[in-house]
Parts: C-alpha cells; sequence; structure tokens
C-alpha cells in the first residue's frame, strides 16, 4: 500500500501529543524500536494489553514515524476498552505523520464503532474508502471499509447505500459470505425476494450457516434446495 510519510529530515521538531523529538532517528534507536514493538505484539497474544500499551508508547516516543508501532497499538484499543480513547487520539494525530493512510482510518473507524459513535465511525470508513482509491484498492483490508459502512448504513435503515457498498465489497472480494448475507437483508427489504434469497443461498455456501434460517422463513423450496 502505497503511503505519504511526511518527514523532514535534519532538524525538523515534531510535537505528537506527548512527545517531542527530533527526525535524525539513529539506527540504533530504529533499531530499539523495532524490538519494542515486536515485544509488544508477543504481549498482546499473551493478553498482556497494558504492557503492550507501555511499550508502544516508548516506541513511539523514540521514532515518531515507524508506523507499525501505531497499527500495533490499534490492537491494544480492541482488546483493551480501557484504552480506546488513547489509542484513538494517538491514532487521530498519527494522521499529520502517515497522510492519506487508508488502513490507519480503518482502524480508527472500528474503534469509534466498538464505541458506539457511529458518525464518527463512518466518516473514518469514507475517508479510508476515499484513500484506498489512491493508494490501491488491491489491499486486503479494503472490502471491509465497505462492508462496515454497509452495515452502519443498514442499521440506520439507508437500504439502498447499504447494498451499494456491500455490491463493492463483493466486487473485490467474490467469496465475502457475510457481505451476501447482509446484501440479502437489504434486497428483502427492498421488495427484492428472489435476488435477497440467491444472496442468502451464496452465503450459505461461503460458510454463513446464518442466512438458512432466513432462506427457511422467506424463501420459496426450489430457490433453497
Amino acid at each position: 500500500m502505497k503511503l505519504k510519510l511526511v518527514a523532514i529530515l535534519f532538524l525538523l521538531m515534531v510535537r505528537f501529543g506527548g512527545f517531542a523529538q527530533d527526525y535524525q532517528v539513529s539506527m540504533e534507536d530504529k533499531g530499539k524500536v523495532v524490538n519494542l514493538t515486536n515485544e509488544a505484539i508477543k504481549m498482546v497474544t499473551a493478553d498482556r494489553v497494558e504492557d503492550a500499551y507501555n511499550l508502544l508508547i516508548e516506541a513511539i516516543a523514540i521514532d515518531s514515524t515507524n508506523r507499525n508501532s501505531y497499527l500495533q497499538l490499534y490492537r491494544v484499543g480492541m482488546n483493551d476498552s480501557t484504552r480506546v480513547d488513547m489509542v484513538i487520539s494517538i491514532l487521530q494525530k498519527s494522521k499529520k505523520i502517515f497522510q492519506q493512510d487508508d488502513e490507519i482510518c480503518y482502524y480508527l473507524g472500528e474503534m469509534y464503532n466498538l464505541k458506539g459513535q457511529v458518525k464518527r465511525a463512518m466518516a473514518e470508513y469514507s475517508m479510508a474508502i476515499a484513500y484506498s482509491k489512491l493508494n490501491g484498492e488491491d489491499f486486503y483490508l479494503v472490502h471491509r471499509y465497505y462492508f462496515n459502512r454497509a452495515n452502519i448504513c443498514l442499521a440506520k435503515n439507508m437500504i439502498s447505500t447499504a447494498v451499494l457498498d456491500y455490491t463493492y465489497a463483493l466486487n473485490l472480494n467474490p467469496n465475502y459470505g457475510a457481505a451476501y448475507a447482509n446484501r440479502g437483508i437489504c434486497l428483502y427489504k427492498m421488495g427484492e425476494k428472489d435476488a435477497a434469497c440467491k444472496d442468502w443461498k451464496q452465503a450459505v455456501k461461503l460458510g454463513i450457516s446464518q442466512s438458512e434460517e432466513y432462506i427457511k422463513r422467506n424463501c420459496k423450496t426450489e430457490t433453497s434446495k
């Protein structure tokens, strides 16, 4: 994925929340940051999220341009609700360093969604979608940008908009069973019963067993075969 890293060499001082640093980071410090981040990954895997958080904050204080440290903070935030607000704040500030970074916007959307702040979540998903068109839609998460925005639209009864996003997600990933299942719900609400049943049938083929109940309740026998 293409990234635009805002970094001026030599003596540019950057203020990042409580962090302030010279971008002249030594190779030794860069190596230390990589080690801290890798150790944090192990901590998250072992459910030691507080330790992981502290290591990542230390890593960012040493080198605020190490993108992987921020990506791992997302994992911490999603595993520890007490850290979500702080992680959101740090990731929002990181967008000044990593401009037009669709992955970071997507992770922010996920955390806002976790907090129930759907307007902010939708704004971040939309930003991620816009940036993905610049950075390349071949990135493995892009179909989820559309899917998660569509889920918000479905919940808000913005059915036709949700269908467009589910369809785009399926264009990017034709084997995305959950998108078929949810698009089927939208199509049924729109009165397109046959199309809905076709989507639910495909969802079942792709492992979404919940769609079997929709088929039993709403589809003709020949459609559900």
